[in-house]
């Protein structure tokens, strides 16, 4: 392939990966505890090319990013940068104050982590997500008896002033570890990394809405599908140019 047309195109599907993620976070700007994704790209290093599988071999061998220039690796990282705080008056809502604190969930899959609080309960009375996973509480599940259940600032459940349990919260220092699953819930990416048990304080009758900008997000949306389409552009002249270049070689034969 012409190297001109590579690094076009690759650098297309790169604004092609990037739209479909920007059109991802502006989907979920409502959504509450969603964090938004960022594409990370960044050109190939000579170790991570086949050339150097042939230095020894080929003394005029060079990395692709230097033959190739543009070419880049991409990955998708999470942003968990605290989101707007929005008061709901549910007694069910529950904030977390600090980003790197996580309410804990059990899953078919196993436990994961969530930070949206817009909790309920099922028709057994267990307090779930809006998905119905059961939210962990320090004893296990959550379950309601009667009426009046509320969230209180240290993360309790009380049923009419009586405390009934205490919502599982943890804390990830590193929150690389973790990688998302659905919309709203995260998972450890190896089980090595474990969190940390703590006793946060929160802001009841309220969620922690979506960090995502939909002003922008939509400046990304458009700058992104300028360069998609400019890429393009750039990989269908290039072609042009070598079928030209081509039907005149063959013209003076």
């Amino acid at each position: 392939m012409d190297r001109g047309i590579y690094s076009a195109t690759t650098l297309g599907m790169a604004k092609m990966r990037q739209l479909e993620v920007v059109n991802n976070n502006l989907a979920n700007v409502n959504t509450p505890g969603f964090k938004r994704q960022v594409l990370v790209g960044e050109a190939q290093t000579f170790d991570q090319t086949l050339a150097t599988l042939v230095e020894s071999q080929d003394p005029y061998a060079r990395g692709d990013h230097q033959r190739t220039p543009g070419v880049v690796s991409l990955e998708t990282r999470v942003d968990f940068s605290q989101g707007p705080i929005r008061n709901t008056g549910n007694r069910l809502d529950a904030a977390l104050t600090d980003p790197k604190d996580f309410f804990v969930v059990n899953t078919p899959s196993g436990i994961q982590y969530t930070r949206a609080g817009n909790f309920t309960l099922n028709s057994e009375g267990s307090m779930v997500t809006q998905d119905g996973y059961e939210v962990q509480g320090d004893g296990g599940a959550i379950t309601v008896t009667g009426p009046g259940a509320r969230i209180n600032s240290d993360a309790s459940v009380s049923v009419n002033g009586v405390n009934i349990g205490r919502l599982q919260t943890v804390r990830f220092d590193d929150t690389s570890v973790l990688e998302p699953v659905g919309g709203t819930r995260f998972k450890l990416k190896n089980a090595g990394a474990q969190p940390q048990a703590v006793q946060t304080r929160i802001i009841p009758e309220s969620l922690e809405m979506s960090n995502v900008s939909a002003i922008s997000s939509m400046v990304d949306l458009i700058t992104t599908n300028r360069g998609f389409e400019a890429y393009t552009r750039t990989a269908q002249t290039i072609d042009q140019m070598n079928q030209t270049a081509i039907s005149q070689v063959g013209k003076h034969q």
